[in-house]
């Protein structure tokens, strides 16, 4: 009898672990694959993107296979070899499941087994440049990353595969695989504070584990993915929809990685909503997931999003934003507008169901305008921690935008710059901000990685269009101090004609008080819109108070005298900033009114401003203590008041 019981206990331990699954059920399903086989041929966008994924899958299905030791950054041969494999097998799988060709799905499971056999032998990855390495990249974040887009080649060549073949690749590489990215290796454990962690790193290791758990019927590890590893609730993805968007669909590191976090939250979301349709996970906290899909497109200009944090230049045709779109339409058909962003922007969809139904919609005609405008996107869990504000005119004749940052810090791709803005218009960006000094993947710029002068430069308050007290960084440089405060935010009106916007920062500078207000205003006898700006500075003390104004363009005219520095330049300061600044010129203010003008494109601009005789004004460039080249070298006109209350 003891035996008995002990046999029903395992069988009924087995049955929770194991879910039979059918497959392909995460990006494909088998009646998706069914409809896209039977409409070859009639969907230009989708067949477009099919050809390309079919070409780049006959490639690597001839391809040898390599995998070489780990050893490089972003950017080096064996990152980007690792890279290539995952691309490779997720590219073949889908070529598997559309045409039937067994060349696709005898490559992949190739490459799963050559994993296999090379996988246990690795230990921490010996770049050291990251305090969550991986085995395979230099951080686990592309681990993360890596499992995503393996989980999808696996599930379709799922059936391909014989049990022994299956149990050998699951038991000797994706489990061991999947726990490291739980919790790491035994000498560090540093990956369990990473999983169950809130930032886009654990929303890319969450996507992977759980679709890897789909894929493999580990229903455990789903519930892993989607409460945390202790299964509390704490962590895990759904803490992280409850806490990283603000009940607007912002997210709190910015609109960049936002572009970046929502890959693996709609992707995962996708594979959810086949597999637990009860979960209703498109809905979930009042449509979080399409909210921030809004959010992010709302935040672009021409396209390209807007800088702000950590940013580079990324737009609506990046990979991360087409499985957005396409996932987001396939959740919410009502939305046409997603449909023109494919159309206009994108032109090709994903090679799955979501992408098969955009590109029938698409072909029915049914795209209609995105439309663009003002908006008050909120920042926190609960929408209390400021906002991110976007003005732009009810014509979209102007073609033109005001930003406004009154929020959060953004955790650490944030930068010191509260209450900051900047200016878009006739297709250029205006009043700039710098967003981030690194080379993405480019080796022979720190392996890729961030340069040392994102940290001294693109972060610092004096690189931001906001106020910068006594020469130092908001905060004194401390991104969690600044993370404990956000601005208060006064009003905001977004009335035809005149828009507005005022906050009040208390925190950034000790013992003083700023506040802001920014006025969006079409004038009836000038062609185009004016922008008025107060910026209005409170202490009990005396201060030096520089306002900086950071520009795309040319210098064309300063209405008052100044001193153009023609043989040697020196920098305006030696720390938080000032180091990289070179000074070309120095002037003063006037009694009245002060106007620096500059060209950019064919359009003149011109800030005037309302200083005294003392105020001292600067045209400067960045680029200054910059051994390595790594900066641009960028305009910047600076006001500056002394000895001030």
């Amino acid at each position: 009898m003891r035996k008995l019981t002990i046999l029903l206990t395992l069988a009924l331990c087995a049955c929770t672990q194991a879910v039979q699954t059918a497959h392909p059920s995460l990006l494909l399903t088998a009646d998706g694959v069914k409809q896209i086989r039977a409409s070859r041929g009639k969907l230009p966008v989708f067949d477009t993107s099919f050809d390309k994924l079919l070409a780049d899958a006959d490639e690597a299905a001839v391809r040898e296979i390599c995998l070489p030791t780990p050893k490089d950054g972003g950017g080096g041969y064996s990152h980007e070899m690792h890279k290539l494999n995952y691309y490779d097998m997720y590219n073949m799988g889908i070529a598997w499941q559309l045409t039937g060709d067994e060349k696709y799905a005898r490559k992949v499971k190739d490459i799963l087994l050559a994993y296999v056999d090379f996988y246990p032998s690795l230990d921490f990855h010996p770049l050291g440049l990251s305090g969550n390495p991986g085995r395979i990249f230099w951080q686990t974040l592309n681990e993360s990353v890596f499992l995503v887009h393996t989980s999808v080649a696996y599930d379709c060549i799922y059936d391909y595969l014989s049990a022994e073949e299956r149990e050998r690749i699951e038991k000797e590489f994706l489990y061991p695989y999947t726990d490291f990215i739980m919790t790491g290796l035994p000498h560090n454990r540093a990956n369990t504070q990473m999983f169950n962690n809130l930032n886009n790193w654990a929303t890319w290791a969450c996507a992977g584990v759980g679709m890897i758990g789909i894929a493999m019927g580990d229903d455990a590890l789903v519930q892993k993915a989607l409460y945390g590893s202790d299964l509390s609730g704490e962590g895990g993805f759904l803490k992280q929809m409850d806490v990283l968007f603000s009940p607007d669909g912002y997210f709190t590191e910015g609109a960049y990685y936002l572009r970046y976090a929502i890959w693996p939250f709609v992707t995962f979301a996708q594979c959810l909503d086949v597999y637990s349709p009860e979960l209703k996970i498109f809905e979930y906290r009042d449509g979080i997931l399409l909210k921030a899909v809004d959010a992010l497109l709302q935040m672009a200009y021409e396209g390209e999003f807007m800088h702000f944090n950590d940013a580079l230049e990324k737009g609506y045709s990046a990979q991360e934003l087409i499985s957005a779109v396409d996932i987001a339409y396939n959740a919410n058909p009502a939305d046409k507008s997603l449909l023109s962003v494919v159309q206009d922007y994108q032109h090709k969809v994903l090679v799955s169901d979501a992408g098969f139904a955009v590109a029938k919609g698409i072909a029915a005609g049914e795209a209609e305008p995105l439309d663009l405008h003002s908006m008050w996107l909120r920042d926190g869990g609960d929408g209390t921690e400021g906002a991110f504000c976007i003005m732009r005119p009810s014509s979209g004749k102007l073609n033109s935008a005001v930003t406004f940052k009154a929020t959060s810090h953004g955790l650490s791709h944030g930068h010191f710059d509260k209450l900051t803005f900047a200016y878009y218009d006739a297709g250029n960006e205006i009043v700039t901000d710098y967003g981030a000094a690194r080379f993405l993947n480019i080796e022979a710029k720190y392996n890729g990685h961030y340069t040392h002068e994102n940290e001294s430069w693109a972060k610092s308050s004096i690189a931001h269009n906001t106020l910068v007290v006594d020469g130092q960084n908001m905060f004194g440089g401390k991104w969690r101090e600044s993370q404990k405060y956000h601005p208060e935010v006064l009003w905001h009106s977004f009335e035809d004609d005149l828009q507005s916007v005022a906050a009040r920062e208390d925190n950034a500078y000790p013992g003083v008080s700023f506040t802001r207000y920014l006025v969006y205003a079409t004038v009836p006898f000038l062609e185009y819109p004016l922008i008025m700006d107060v910026l209005k500075a409170e202490s009990s003390s005396r201060h030096q108070y520089d306002y900086p104004v950071h520009y795309n363009g040319h210098m064309i005219s300063l209405s008052v005298p100044y001193e153009r520095a023609l043989t040697s330049m020196s920098t305006l300061g030696n720390a938080n900033g000032y180091q990289h600044i070179w000074t070309e010129a120095k002037g003063r203010g006037a009694q009245g009114t002060t106007s620096y003008t500059w060209i950019t494109g064919y359009r003149m601009y011109t800030v005037s401003t309302a200083p005294t005789p003392s105020t001292e004004v600067y045209i400067c460039r960045g680029g200054a203590s910059d051994p390595d080249f790594n900066l641009r070298n960028e305009p910047m006109y600076i006001l500056r008041e002394k000895n001030a209350g």
